[in-house]
């Protein structure tokens, strides 16, 4: 006979299999891993924004490695979803929490003929807090160029510049985070092993505000500058995306590379 004692142990255990059954259990310290390949390449843990069919689709073409990749593109005249001009992909919401340590990884794809220069920026990769503001975090690009935007508070902004677009060729982003509305916030990020940012300082809003929630990774493509049919150089965005995938704290970046196998 099952006591009650080894139900409530069952029933922990079984919870712990749904909260990590989408990574590899000699992975302990990865929290997602997202390649595509799998017979429904998006699984529920994911949130997709996009307006269009076109937004999002699993290609087998280029990819960074496996046989699938994914295919985001983005046009001036697509509906606005979620109140704004984008196609994107959201990770789970983390806790609420002032402090909060991760490690996202994800490589990228620019294509020449499909990614034109233009004067005005759009979000590639953002954590986003709500609150009606701007991303606290993101990394967006600008006249061919990509640069890391960070906003502690809403009017306030500092801004990295993290080098040209490399475009037709695949790279390979680690990102290190420690999440913090104060002065022992970090951000450190490689581009194919190489160090690009290695920022100090607060790069979150205040969670106990009670106006901000946690930080939501989402990758895509977001351009507020189409929003309300507005025009800008450039009418089409595509880019690609493939193995991304998220570390707890207790990661390290010998981890995050496990997916870059060039």
């Amino acid at each position: 006979m099952i006591t009650k004692v080894q139900i409530i142990i069952l029933l922990v255990l079984f919870s712990q299999t749904l909260l990590y059954s989408h990574n590899n259990n000699d992975e302990p310290h990865i929290l997602y891993r997202l390649d595509f390949e799998e017979r429904k390449p998006l699984p529920a843990f994911i949130a997709t924004q996009t307006a269009t069919s076109y937004g999002l689709q699993i290609v087998d073409s280029p990819v960074f490695e496996g046989k699938k990749a994914a295919r985001f593109e983005l046009r001036d005249s697509d509906p606005e979803n979620n109140n704004g001009t984008r196609s994107e992909i959201s990770f789970p919401e983390p806790d609420n929490t002032p402090k909060l340590e991760r490690w996202y990884a994800f490589a990228i794809y620019f294509p020449r003929n499909e990614y034109d220069t233009d004067s005005t920026d759009e979000v590639i990769s953002q954590w986003h807090q709500g609150g009606k503001a701007t991303p606290s975090l993101c990394i967006r690009t600008k006249n061919g160029r990509l640069r890391l935007r960070i906003t502690a508070r809403p009017k306030d902004k500092d801004v990295v510049e993290m080098g040209p677009i490399v475009k037709d060729v695949w790279q390979y982003f680690i990102i290190h985070v420690k999440h913090s509305a104060t002065a022992d916030g970090l951000v450190e990020i490689w581009r194919n092993g190489v160090s690009l940012v290695n920022y100090k300082g607060a790069n979150m809003y205040d969670v106990g505000t009670g106006s901000f929630h946690a930080p939501n990774w989402k990758l895509g493509i977001y351009k507020s500058a189409w929003n309300k049919g507005g025009i800008t150089d450039a009418k089409k965005r595509v880019i690609y995306f493939d193995a991304i995938s998220v570390g707890n704290e207790r990661a390290s970046y010998g981890e995050m590379k496990i997916a870059n196998h060039k």
